[in-house]
């Protein structure tokens, strides 16, 4: 039988595991709600630009924007969101695999998150940079940054076609292996715009033209932000589930190793009993 220290020490150590597990699960949770919010608000945010950018359509063509134009290059790229940190279940391992049965259509891949990058050099990809995150969650600048290295490889044509790879959020539970096309940005022409006449005559402070190109850059960038926090939401959500799993393992454990010592210890004495009853009759 082990000594009532092993077990004790055993027991100390799965409790110390489970505290961490209970903590880990705590502050994944925290950021579900916050990023909900803040992804909700960003959609709504985009879908009041998206109507402006319509009104505006009945006085610009969108052909002349630089991120509607399909470049001459045949060269394509994706990015490929993950994150910076374990103990998500099979969520990166999931976009791994997805990957791989897609490989053959890029040329270039952008890594964003340690975890995504590790997948992806064992599987042998060819990396154009790779990008991580200071915090839990990424900054508005750090977001940007990226985002803006992005349109530049579109803009001075090194790629005809950017897509995204990343979890897209379902449920608590359920994330999918999303591709999205990013550029050239997917955009209603002027046909699909919804034909009202024009009331009064705008004016315009520069040009139909250059306020155009500004509000639809600001558009990509803030569907851009929306995507990548979806992908944190799904990384959080994730791991919360993945620790409420560990948390009830490891509580079943710790009562295994408890039932474990009582019933050795029952059966010990049991015996010790028996030894000396057999002991006392032999005596008379």
């Amino acid at each position: 039988m082990k000594k009532y220290i092993e077990y004790k020490n055993e027991v100390d150590g799965f409790k110390d595991v489970s505290l961490t597990v209970k903590t880990v699960e705590k502050i994944s949770a925290s950021y579900i709600h916050f990023l909900k919010v803040m992804t909700n608000n960003l959609y709504n945010y985009n879908q009041t630009i998206e109507k402006v950018l319509g009104r505006l359509l009945q006085f610009h063509k969108l052909a002349d924007n630089i991120f509607l134009k399909q470049k001459k290059s045949n060269r394509k790229l994706l990015v490929f969101l993950s994150g910076d940190k374990g103990l998500v279940g099979g969520l990166y391992h999931n976009l791994a695999n997805i990957l791989s049965d897609h490989n053959e259509k890029y040329d270039y891949l952008i890594v964003i998150g340690k975890k995504g990058e590790r997948y992806i050099k064992e599987e042998g990809f060819k990396i154009l940079k790779s990008f991580y995150f200071t915090d839990y969650l990424p900054t508005p600048k750090e977001i940007q940054e990226i985002c803006d290295y992005i349109l530049g490889q579109f803009k001075n044509k090194n790629f005809s076609k950017i897509d995204i790879l990343y979890p897209a959020f379902i449920s608590l539970s359920v994330h999918q292996p999303k591709f999205i096309r990013f550029l050239p940005f997917p955009f209603v022409d002027n046909s699909q715009v919804e034909s009202r006449p024009a009331i009064g005559l705008p004016i315009f402070a520069s040009s139909p033209k250059k306020i155009f190109d500004d509000l639809f850059t600001k558009y990509i960038k803030t569907f851009f932000a929306r995507v990548v926090l979806e992908s944190k939401l799904s990384e959080f959500s994730a791991r919360t589930v993945a620790m409420e799993h560990a948390a009830v393992k490891t509580q079943e454990i710790l009562e295994k190793i408890k039932l474990d010592y009582f019933k050795e210890r029952k059966r010990i004495i049991t015996q010790k009993q028996l030894e000396s009853f057999s002991v006392h009759r032999l005596r008379k």
